[in-house]
């Protein structure tokens, strides 16, 4: 016969050796680190389990594609409205990434920030005469074709409103 001890310590043994190797293999991350590039993708799988999955294009080649898991809803639900947008994304990387698809979950993210060109980083009159002259040549061989002229209009407006403004200075 087995004694009471073996009976109730055997199971405790047994739970706690459970939720450590759970907290190991799924809870306890083993590196972080960020990632830049483009969102190419966001969705929610599964409909038992489900999971945001997503990837980012870190540059061109599919050596710079990368595969993301979001555990946090508000993080994915933030990432999936800026989806195609470029953003700094920072990840821990878990052992396992069960029930996701990806062992790499987001944790925080920001959009990237690029430099764009403001009136003060034009220096000198010179280099304002060659931007002008260079975006006013670029605008006047759109021209022709209105459709693509239109949309690189709309495009410009959307991203980099300095340019555009700079639309109307092209026909002083």
């Amino acid at each position: 016969m087995r004694s009471w001890k073996f009976k109730i310590l055997l199971p405790v043994f047994t739970l706690t050796l459970l939720f450590a190797t759970k907290y190991i293999l799924w809870d306890f991350p083993v590196s972080n680190g960020k990632r830049v590039g483009n969102i190419t993708k966001i969705t929610k799988k599964g409909k038992i389990i489900p999971t945001w999955e997503g990837t980012i294009d870190e540059g061109s080649g599919d050596q710079l594609t990368s595969h993301f898991s979001v555990r946090d809803k508000k993080i994915a639900e933030e990432l999936y409205n800026y989806e195609g947008k470029e953003v700094v994304m920072y990840y821990e990387q878990y052992i396992l990434g069960w029930p996701r698809e990806t062992n790499y979950a987001i944790i925080s993210w920001k959009p990237k920030n690029s430099k764009q060109l403001t009136e003060e980083n034009i220096s000198t009159p010179a280099l304002d005469l060659l931007s002008k002259t260079l975006f006013c040549s670029l605008l006047g061989a759109l021209y022709k074709d209105q459709d693509l002229y239109q949309r690189v209009k709309d495009f410009v407006k959307t991203n980099n409103l300095y340019l555009y403004n700079q639309i109307s200075e092209c026909n002083k």
